[in-house]
C-alpha cells in the first residue's frame, strides 16, 4: 500500500471517529429526539407568522412580522439568502441530526487548526475533543444558542486557513522562486473566503468579531516577529502579498453574506445596539450609537470566578444545579421534613445575575497552556497568550472597566454587543493551541526530561497545587453566599452553602488529579525501564513509542474529564420528542376565543405572562410584548416609559375585579396600549379575553399636529396629548406641519371613517372616506426603510407620529391605501452576494489551477 493511500485511509478513519464521537455523546438524536430549547421555543413563537406567510408565499417571503413588539423587520432572526451560492455548501455541511452535525463540524475544523499549526494529526485528535468538548459549548446548546454553536463550529476553520496561508507564504524558499509558494498560498487565502463565509453564515456577530480580534493579533505578532530578524524582513514581501490576498479574498467570503448584513446592519441603526436618541434617566447622557454600557456588561465574569476555568463548580455551577438526592444536604433537609427535595436550585453563587454553568477550559489543558508558557520556544506562543489576556480582560467587564470602555468608545462595533462574559471562548481555542503544541513537542522529542522537570513543576504547582489547596481549603474560594440566596429561608440557604462546598472540593479534586495524571504521563514518557537495554535511550523507536504512548493517554484524559463535565450541561434529560416540544405551543381556550375574531389586525396583551419576555403568544397573536434581544429602540423607550406602567395598572385592576365585566368596566384609558390598537387582555388560559373597547382601531383620523423641539419633549408629550385627536411629531418631521398646517378642527367630519380591509406581513390595505385632505394615524410601528404608502396607486409619504407609529396625510374622496413593506438593501444585496460568490468560485478554480501547475 503507498504512503498517500495509506494516509488517506487515516484521515477517513479519523473523520469517521469524529462522526461516531459527536453522535456518542448525543445517541438520543438517533431515536428522533430532539434538545428541549427554550430559545428555540422563542424562535418558533417570534418566526410563526413570517414561517406560515413564507410556506404559502415563497415568491414574496416576509420581510416584516405583526407578531411581536407591534411589528419589526425579520432580517435578525430570518435572514435570507438570495443570491448566496455558498448557502449550499452550507447547508450539505448542516446534513445530520443536531447536535451531533455542530459536534462534528468543530470537531474538524479544530482538528485542520491543529494540523495548521504543525501538530502530529494523532495528537491533533485530542485537540479538537479539547476545543469542541469545553463545557460552554453544550450550556449554549442546552438553552437554543444554535446561532453561536455553529459560529463556533465552524471559528476554527477560518483560523486554521489563515494559519495556513501565512505558513505557505513564509515558508523556507525552495528556489522556485514565485511558483514555490503563491499557489498554495492563494489556495489558502480562497479557503479562508470560504471557511469565513460559512462562519458568518451562521449569524452570530459577537462570534465572529471575536475571531477577528484572534487574527488581527495573530497577524500582529507575525508582523512584528519577522521584523526582529533580518531573515523575517526579507520574508516582509510574502506576508504582506499573503495579507493581501487574505483581505481580498476574505472581503468576497463576506460579500458572499451581503444578503444577510446589509438588513442587518440597516435595522440595528434603529435598535437597541443603535443607541437612544433620549436623555438619561438620571440625567447624564447615555450612549447614541450602541448599547448602554450598564446593559452590555451586566453579564461579566468576576476576577473571583476565573478559577472555574480549570475547576468546574468553583462558583457552583448552574442558577439552576441539578440536586443530587444521596449527597445534597438540601435534599437531606428537606426529606428530614417529610418533603421532597427540589430538582434543582441556584447553586451558582457568582457575581454574574445567572447562568447556564461555568466556562471550564478542562483542568489539563490549563495545564498543558502553562506547560506551553514556560516551555515552548516558538514565536506562535506570544499571539496565543496575548489573546487569551485580551479576551480575559474583555470578559471581566465592569470588574475591569477601564479596559472595556476603551474598548467599548474606541474598537469599531463593540459597543453593539452584551454579554462581555462571552470573550472567554477565545480561551477555547488558545488554551488547547499553546497546550498541544508543546504536548506535540514533547512527542517528537525536542525537550529532554531535565527541561520538562525544570518548567513542569511550576506549572504543575499553579494547577493541580492550587486545586488541592482549594480542596483542603475551601474557604479561600469565599463565603458560597449568593445573591439568591436573600430569597430562601436561613436553614436553606445554610444547607445550599454546604452544598456549594461539597462540589467545589469534588471538582477540585477531580482536576488535580487529571492534571497529576497529565504530568506523570509525560514524565513516564521520558523514564527509561530498569530491564531496558543500554541503547534504549539512543534508539528513537524506542524512544518515540513510549512518549506516543505518554500523549495518547493524556488525550484519552482529556476526552474522558470533557465528556464528563459537558454531560452536566447536555444530557438525556434535556432531550424530548418532536411532538412534546411543539405541545410548548398547543392553543388554550383563551387563544381559540381570540382566534374566532376574523377583523384583519389587532393586538393582544396576556397579563398572565411576562409580555416582554414571552414568545408564546406571539405564536397565535399580534402581540404588543415578545423577546427579542434586537428590538427597536423607540419601542423599547415606549416600553420603558408608558407601557410597562399601563399593563402594571391593568394587573390591579385584574386584582381587584371580581368578574370580568368588573375588570372591563374599571379599566382606565391607557393611552398607548390602545394606540396600539391593544383589542384584547388575557386574565386566565380558560378565562374568555377580555376586550378594550377603548382600543384606537387599525387607523383613525386626528385633528391636529402637535410638534416636538427635542426627542425627550416628543416622548414626554404623549402623557398629555390627546392622542385621538392629536398627532405629536418629533423636529425630524417637522415638515409635514410646515406643508399641511397644524390643525384640522375646521375640516373634521363624524362622517370621515377609516378601516383595514386586509393584513399580510409585507402588506396592508385600508379604505377611508374623508370630506377634506385630513391626516390619519396608524396603529403599525413606523420604520423608515422600506414601507411605502399609496393612495389609489399614487404615492403619498409616511411620517413618524405618537414617537414610534406610522401618520400620513389622506387625500379628499373615497380611496383605497396600501402600504407595503419592500426594502430596497435587499435587492442590492443579493446582487452584492451574487457577485461575491461568483468571486469566489472563480478564485477557487484559479487557485486549484494554480496547484494543478505547479504539481505538474
Amino acid at each position: 500500500m503507498s504512503n498517500k493511500v495509506r494516509n488517506i485511509l487515516i484521515y477517513a478513519g479519523i473523520v469517521a471517529f469524529f462522526l461516531v464521537l459527536a453522535y456518542a455523546f448525543v445517541p438520543e438524536v438517533l431515536s428522533g429526539k430532539i434538545v428541549n430549547q427554550s430559545d428555540i421555543t422563542g424562535f418558533k413563537g417570534m418566526s410563526r407568522e413570517a414561517s406560515v406567510w413564507n410556506a404559502s408565499h415563497p415568491d414574496d417571503p416576509a420581510r416584516w412580522t405583526g407578531s411581536m413588539f407591534g411589528g419589526m423587520p425579520t432580517t435578525s432572526f430570518m435572514p435570507s439568502s438570495e443570491g448566496d451560492w455558498t448557502q449550499g455548501l452550507y447547508d450539505l455541511m448542516m446534513t445530520g441530526k443536531r447536535p451531533a452535525t455542530w459536534l462534528f463540524i468543530s470537531l474538524l475544523g479544530a482538528f485542520l487548526l491543529m494540523l495548521s499549526l504543525g501538530i502530529d494529526k494523532f495528537l491533533a485528535i485530542g485537540g479538537a475533543v479539547a476545543v469542541t468538548f469545553c463545557s460552554y459549548n453544550f450550556q449554549i446548546i442546552q438553552v437554543g444558542h444554535n446561532t453561536k454553536m455553529q459560529a463556533l463550529a465552524f471559528l476554527p476553520w477560518v483560523l486554521a486557513a489563515v494559519i495556513f496561508t501565512y505558513r505557505k507564504a513564509l515558508a523556507k524558499k525552495d528556489g522556485k522562486g514565485w511558483k514555490g509558494w503563491l499557489p498554495q498560498t492563494l489556495l489558502g487565502a480562497v479557503l479562508f473566503g470560504l471557511a469565513l463565509s460559512l462562519q458568518i453564515k451562521a449569524n452570530h456577530q459577537q462570534i465572529t468579531y471575536y475571531l477577528a480580534i484572534m487574527i488581527v493579533i495573530y497577524a500582529l505578532a507575525l508582523a512584528i516577529s519577522l521584523l526582529c530578524s533580518k531573515e523575517g524582513r526579507a520574508s516582509l514581501g510574502r506576508f504582506f502579498a499573503a495579507s493581501a490576498l487574505l483581505l481580498v479574498v476574505g472581503l468576497a467570503g463576506i460579500g458572499t453574506n451581503a444578503i444577510k448584513l446589509a438588513p442587518l446592519y440597516e435595522y440595528s441603526k434603529n435598535t437597541m445596539r443603535g443607541g437612544s436618541e433620549l436623555s438619561h434617566p438620571t440625567g447624564g447622557q447615555i450612549n447614541k450609537d450602541g448599547l448602554q454600557l450598564d446593559y452590555a456588561t451586566a453579564w461579566s465574569y468576576g476576577w473571583e470566578e476565573l478559577p472555574n476555568l480549570m475547576i468546574p463548580d468553583f462558583n457552583g455551577g448552574s442558577s439552576a444545579g441539578i440536586v443530587n438526592p444521596d449527597k445534597s444536604e438540601v435534599a437531606k433537609l428537606f426529606k428530614q421534613y417529610g418533603q421532597s427535595a427540589p430538582e434543582r436550585m441556584p447553586y451558582y453563587w457568582g457575581p454574574q445575575p445567572f447562568t447556564a454553568g461555568p466556562m471550564y477550559m478542562g483542568a489539563i489543558s490549563i495545564f498543558l497552556f502553562l506547560l506551553g508558557l514556560f516551555l515552548y520556544k516558538g514565536k506562535e506562543k506570544w499571539w496565543m497568550l496575548a489573546a487569551t489576556i485580551v479576551a480575559v480582560f474583555l470578559a471581566l467587564g465592569n470588574h475591569f472597566m477601564w479596559f472595556t470602555k476603551l474598548f467599548f468608545d474606541y474598537a469599531p462595533m463593540y459597543n453593539k454587543f452584551r454579554t462581555v462574559s462571552m470573550a472567554l471562548v477565545i480561551l477555547q481555542f488558545t488554551l488547547p493551541m499553546l497546550g498541544f503544541l508543546v504536548l506535540d513537542r514533547l512527542m517528537k522529542g525536542e525537550y529532554t526530561k531535565k527541561e520538562f522537570l525544570k518548567k513542569g513543576w511550576p506549572a504543575l504547582a499553579l494547577t493541580a497545587g492550587i486545586c488541592l489547596l482549594v480542596a483542603l481549603v475551601p474557604s479561600l474560594a469565599g463565603t458560597f453566599s449568593g445573591p439568591s440566596d436573600g430569597q430562601i429561608q436561613d436553614v436553606i440557604a445554610d444547607a445550599l452553602r454546604a452544598d456549594r462546598i461539597r462540589l467545589l472540593r469534588t471538582d477540585a479534586l477531580w482536576s488535580a488529579v487529571v492534571i497529576l495524571l497529565a504530568f506523570c504521563l509525560i514524565f513516564w514518557s521520558f523514564s527509561i525501564p530498569k530491564q531496558a537495554p543500554k541503547s534504549y535511550e539512543l534508539n528513537p523507536e524506542i524512544g518515540e513509542s513510549r512518549r506516543k504512548v505518554a500523549m495518547a493517554g493524556i488525550c484519552f484524559l482529556v476526552l474522558v474529564n470533557m465528556f464528563a463535565v459537558g454531560k452536566r450541561y447536555l444530557n438525556s434529560s434535556d432531550f424530548t420528542t418532536p411532538r412534546q416540544f411543539d405541545s410548548h405551543f398547543t392553543a388554550r381556550g383563551v387563544d381559540k376565543a381570540i382566534l374566532e375574531d376574523k377583523a384583519p389586525s389587532f393586538r393582544v396583551a396576556d397579563l398572565t405572562a411576562d409580555i416582554f419576555n414571552d414568545n408564546y403568544n406571539p405564536y397565535w397573536h399580534k402581540s404588543i410584548g415578545g423577546y427579542s434581544p434586537a428590538k427597536l429602540q423607540r419601542y423599547q423607550d415606549l416600553i420603558d416609559r408608558y407601557l410597562f406602567g399601563e399593563l402594571q395598572g391593568a394587573l390591579a385592576v385584574a386584582r381587584g375585579a371580581k368578574t370580568l365585566g368588573d375588570f372591563r368596566d374599571a379599566l382606565p384609558e391607557m393611552k398607548l396600549l390602545s394606540a396600539l390598537n391593544t383589542k384584547y387582555f388575557i386574565l386566565g388560559a380558560d378565562l374568555p379575553p377580555v376586550e378594550n373597547e377603548k382600543a384606537y382601531g387599525p387607523a383613525w383620523f386626528v385633528e391636529r399636529f402637535v410638534d416636538a423641539a427635542t426627542p425627550d419633549d416628543e416622548i414626554g408629550l404623549l402623557e398629555t396629548a390627546d392622542l385621538r385627536k392629536e398627532a405629536v411629531l418629533g423636529r425630524d418631521f417637522e415638515e409635514m406641519a410646515k406643508v399641511f398646517g397644524t390643525s384640522f378642527e375646521d375640516k373634521a367630519d363624524l362622517r370621515d371613517s377609516i378601516w383595514m380591509t386586509s393584513y399580510s406581513p409585507n402588506e396592508l390595505q385600508y379604505r377611508y372616506v374623508s370630506a377634506y385632505d385630513r391626516p390619519a394615524v396608524f396603529s403599525e410601528v413606523y420604520y423608515p426603510d422600506g414601507w411605502k404608502a399609496t393612495v389609489d396607486g399614487a404615492e403619498i409619504p409616511l411620517f413618524r407620529t405618537d414617537w414610534i407609529l406610522r401618520g400620513a396625510v389622506l387625500p379628499a374622496g373615497e380611496h383605497e391605501i396600501t402600504m407595503r413593506f419592500e426594502p430596497k438593501v435587499y435587492t442590492k444585496s443579493s446582487r452584492a452576494s451574487r457577485a461575491s460568490s461568483i468571486t469566489l468560485v472563480l478564485l477557487l478554480l484559479l487557485a486549484l489551477g494554480g496547484i494543478f501547475v505547479k504539481e505538474s
